[in-house]
């Protein structure tokens, strides 16, 4: 009757002890399982039994693995829900590791992900309701909790996120990840050493470039940096000048101080002479005729003549005014004048503005007006 008792007791302790679905990987700072009204303290080596809950205090850090070899590194301030083969994220950060081909699940209050070979990290917020997922590796099936069928695949290098607020709580399309929201995602597991490799960024982004810094020129190299370096051979830099340096004008030098300055060397040539000797001029080869005068005695006979002709005839008049309209100025040829009259006011205006249009400006005519004498010939008009 003992022995059957004994059996009894021990049948009953086997099923009432829970199954351990994680143990504890690596801790710093304070984190803390909760199996219904028992609390203790994580360690490394602590057994985390199923449908106990972690907290980890903010700044501290865990690192969990389950039976199926998945790392679950969660991040300070962040609390989990540990079943068999499933993690649930109440709030905060979590980074998953899986190496092996066992499919895993991870849930959150309103989505569930279904995962193999890879790594992805998953975010949610207690306040807002919103749920976001980061693919770093492999390929996760990411759906609604209420309608775990209808799933989006999200892919390395992919972002997705569910919220009550967007398309009725669908997952939101894959999109792709930038570099820069991938480094500010990585902040946030800073105090995990063992996360701060580059190998996904040189996957995802390529070798980043590197670029080259210069040392000081008065600095010299260490004895190691010396025997690493290649000697460079040096070259020689030969700067000739034009032959006749005295005649040439500096690039910057502008056309108005070009000739200012030649104004200035030439002006001993416009200097008058001064001088007090008055030099006689004599006249050769040429006689010279003094002109006629006319009297008083001369004037009055002809003015005697014209009064005793009278005046003159209408017809003389009329002849008289007749070549006086047709009269042209000397100084005016025909062909000229012909040429004028058939121009309209368009043609007259366009000479005058093309007599107007000089290259240089007037400053600059004056110049060359008064460097007449020098060897160059300058022109005004183009």
């Amino acid at each position: 009757m003992k022995l059957l008792s004994i059996i009894f007791l021990l049948t009953i302790s086997m099923t009432s002890q829970a199954e351990i679905v994680a143990r504890v990987v690596e801790v710093n700072g304070n984190a803390f399982s909760f199996m219904g009204k028992k609390a203790s303290s994580l360690k490394y080596g602590s057994k985390l039994e199923d449908l106990s809950e972690v907290m980890v205090e903010d700044g501290a850090t865990l690192s969990l693995v389950n039976n199926h070899g998945h790392l679950f590194h969660v991040n300070g301030g962040s609390l989990v829900k540990l079943y068999k083969g499933i993690l649930e994220l109440k709030n905060g950060h979590v980074w998953v590791q899986s190496k092996s081909e066992e499919k895993g699940l991870f849930n959150t209050s309103n989505s569930i992900g279904q995962y193999g070979k890879g790594q992805f990290i998953y975010s949610f917020d207690n306040i807002s309701g919103k749920t976001q997922l980061l693919v770093l590796k492999g390929m996760v099936k990411f759906s609604n909790a209420l309608e775990p069928k209808l799933f989006t695949k999200i892919s390395s290098g992919n972002f997705s996120l569910i919220e009550q607020e967007y398309e009725n709580g669908l997952p939101r399309s894959p999109t792709k990840v930038g570099l820069k929201s991938y480094k500010l995602m990585k902040n946030i597991f800073a105090n995990f050493d063992n996360l701060q490799n580059n190998e996904i960024e040189k996957m995802l982004w390529g070798q980043p470039v590197t670029k080259k810094s210069r040392s000081i020129a008065s600095v010299v190299p260490s004895a190691k940096e010396a025997a690493t370096t290649p000697v460079k051979s040096g070259r020689i830099i030969k700067i000739r000048t034009i032959s006749g340096g005295g005649n040439r004008v500096p690039a910057s030098a502008s056309p108005m101080e070009y000739y200012q300055n030649l104004k200035k060397k030439e002006a001993w040539k416009f200097r008058p002479i001064k001088s007090q000797k008055i030099a006689p001029v004599r006249y050769f080869g040429h006689t010279w005729k003094s002109k006629k005068v006319v009297s008083a005695r001369m004037v009055k006979p002809q003015m005697k003549q014209m009064t005793n002709l009278g005046k003159p005839s209408e017809k003389a008049m009329a002849k008289a005014s007749e070549k006086k309209a047709n009269r042209v100025p000397a100084s005016v040829g025909k062909s000229q004048l012909i040429q004028d009259l058939k121009r309209s006011d368009f043609e007259k205006s366009l000479t005058i503005g093309a007599d107007k249009d000089k290259k240089h400006s007037n400053e600059v005519n004056n110049l060359i007006d008064e460097l007449k004498s020098y060897k160059k010939d300058f022109k005004k008009d183009y």
